[in-house]
């Protein structure tokens, strides 16, 4: 179920925001909707929110002081900020499990802030002109967790249009890169790592169905392994923990920034030097007189470059077996027999330079085919927006075409091409009608009747050959009609609803309104068969009541006439074959006088005259 989820409107939404709550970072882009060019001309460039400073990315973490002030990224650690009673996290972001928790409700409030802040650096963003599009991790599958996760953004009172998986944001960006569309040709990869895990999608344009999964192997094991095997190990900072339990997490970021400063450097041969300072992350003058020289410590981490520092790593956490074998089971189990032409590389923890070599030696790819994002931090988050500008347009598309829908089907249109249908229909039907009109009379002058046989046994066997035609002849006549009604109208429905699609989607217009595939096809053969069973009563008793008035009336004058002329001068066979041939030379005005009853009492009949009432089915 959609928690209260905001339907784009292209009359109030001129704006799309796509927001990446990463475990370890956060980014957001906007696009413009741009409703008012069609879609060949819409640029949907997502632009990059500067969400401090003049940076684009910043980290998950929170502070909320005990006077329910919260601060966000590297404020969060500020050391003028951290205090007791203050609720201090990093990588807080977890699958979500009951709204009142603890973890849930610090993303609430981060999701608060960081929207703010959004709102805050964009100037176009105002109130009610923007909806707002998120992701979620790709292993967040099950329903409960996905409105769980809603519920937490609807609560941060964020103006929520909908969610997508991260890897879905991801690939959905790359195949619009040049340099990785090619590849989604054939078949190619979005490798997504991030903090909390690895995930991967598979696409190829043959079959449109992505094949996601992910793996717990996010980057933040590397950060953890150097808090548990290196500073925790360290006296200085191990006591100091022990006695202020509280700046766990200020330590974690510590490692993390550690982390980073190692794999951005841009030459991996040069020795690895990072130092992390108690008294940097800590204000020790906040502390007793008897602590503040005590831990006044520092870790100090070197190794000869990246490449010692990677050996040390597998070493204590296998990370990069882990990664292997996560690459392993998803070739294996996942894709299994499909070739992979490309790697694209999305989330800020693919910078890491052991990453790209393990790719291209699994995959069997050359350096060419494993490509990246200058800034891949910033791939979901511009997914996302883009993501969410072809969900908003496609809303408001198929809206559109509901509407058109409606009217096109609505009484009003069935009321204004009703007249053509009543004609057609009684001009069928009194077609209809004499022919077996005619068959009779054929039948009567043919058969060697008994010669007493006259006028009334023509009358009686033309009445009972047209009751068996109403019980068993009329419908088909009735289903030709409405058939032949409605396959007329359909090619009106999909032109009409073609001029809308054309200026959202091009190239994908309605071929064949009996075989489409999508949500706005009509089943032109129910439509029929529901309105040819509705009325197949009403036209049989009307029919009567025309041919009641007419038929039987205009050959009962012409017998009588016959009769009273040359009933005395003429065989009783001679006599039936000219009574025959005096109906049959009034064929054309008994038919038109059928036709013209019909239609008089087609439009006069209530029941008939509420067809355009007939729900009318739209898959």
């Amino acid at each position: 179920m959609d928690y209260l989820l905001v339907k784009p409107d292209k009359n109030r939404h001129r704006y799309v925001v796509g927001i990446d709550f990463g475990h370890g970072e956060t980014s957001a882009a906007w696009c413009e909707l741009e409703w008012d060019k069609s879609a060949g001309k819409r640029e949907s460039i997502p632009h990059d929110v500067e969400l401090i400073g003049n940076l684009k990315v910043i980290p998950s973490a929170i502070n909320i002081t005990p006077d329910g002030r919260c601060y966000i990224g590297k404020d969060a650690f500020h050391s003028d900020f951290m205090m007791d009673g203050a609720k201090m996290r990093v990588g807080f972001k977890q699958c979500p499990k009951e709204i009142e928790g603890e973890s849930e409700q610090l993303m609430i409030e981060y999701m608060r802030s960081i929207y703010a802040r959004i709102i805050e650096k964009v100037d176009k963003l105002q109130k009610g002109n923007h909806i707002v599009y998120i992701a979620r991790p790709s292993g967040w599958t099950d329903d409960r967790t996905k409105c769980l996760y809603q519920r937490m953004a609807l609560e941060a009172d964020i103006p929520l249009g909908g969610l997508t998986s991260e890897s879905r944001a991801a690939i959905f960006y790359a195949i619009n890169r040049d340099e990785f569309k090619k590849n989604v040709l054939q078949g190619g990869i979005v490798f997504d790592l991030g903090s909390s895990t690895l995930d991967f999608t598979y696409l190829n344009f043959d079959d449109l169905d992505p094949i996601d999964h992910g793996y717990p192997c996010g980057a933040s094991i590397i950060e953890q392994a150097i808090f548990e095997q290196l500073l925790l190990k360290d006296n200085g900072f191990s006591d100091f923990l022990k006695k202020y339990p509280m700046y766990k997490d200020a330590f974690l970021f510590e490692c993390r920034k550690t982390k980073e400063a190692i794999y951005n450097r841009s030459d991996t041969n040069l020795r690895v030097k990072e130092r992390i300072e108690l008294a940097h992350t800590v204000n020790l003058d906040s502390l007793p007189e008897e602590d503040i020289d005590k831990y006044d410590v520092v870790l100090k981490l070197e190794f000869s470059n990246v490449n010692e520092f990677n050996e040390w790593l597998e070493q204590v956490c296998h990370y990069k077996t882990d990664i292997e074998n996560a690459i392993r089971n998803y070739l294996n189990q996942w894709i299994r027999d499909k070739k992979v032409y490309g790697v694209y590389l999305a989330g800020g923890a693919t910078r890491m330079n052991f990453l790209k070599p393990i790719i291209t030696e699994m995959f069997q790819l050359s350096d060419e085919q494993v490509k990246g994002d200058s800034e891949p931090s910033l791939t979901v988050s511009r997914g996302i927006a883009l993501i969410g500008t072809a969900d908003a347009i496609t809303s408001v598309l198929r809206e559109d075409l509901e509407r058109k829908k409606t009217q096109l089907i609505e009484p009003q249109r069935l009321r204004s091409r009703m007249d053509k249908l009543v004609q057609d229909m009684a001009g069928c039907i009194s077609e209809t009608s004499w022919n077996v009109v005619h068959e009779a009379c054929s039948d009567f002058k043919r058969k060697d009747l008994d010669k007493n046989l006259g006028v009334k046994d023509l009358e009686t066997d033309i009445r009972m050959r047209l009751e068996k035609f109403t019980e068993s002849g009329l419908l088909s006549v009735i289903s030709g009609v409405f058939n032949q009604f409605f396959q007329c109208e359909s090619e009106d429905v999909r032109m009409e609803l073609n001029d809308i699609i054309r200026y959202y989607a091009p190239g994908q217009e309605i071929k064949n309104v009996r075989n489409e595939v999508s949500d706005i096809s009509l089943d032109i053969q129910s439509i029929s068969d529901i309105c040819m069973k509705r009325i197949s009563g009403i036209v049989s008793k009307l029919l009567w009541a025309a041919l009641g008035l007419f038929l039987f009336g205009v050959f009962s004058l012409i017998y009588q006439a016959i009769k009273f002329l040359i009933y005395k001068f003429k065989s009783e066979e001679s006599r039936r074959k000219d009574i025959c041939q005096e109906l049959e030379k009034n064929e054309s005005k008994i038919k038109s006088d059928i036709k013209s009853e019909l239609v008089k009492k087609f439009l006069e009949d209530a029941s008939f005259g509420n067809i355009d009432r007939v729900r009318i089915p739209i898959e």
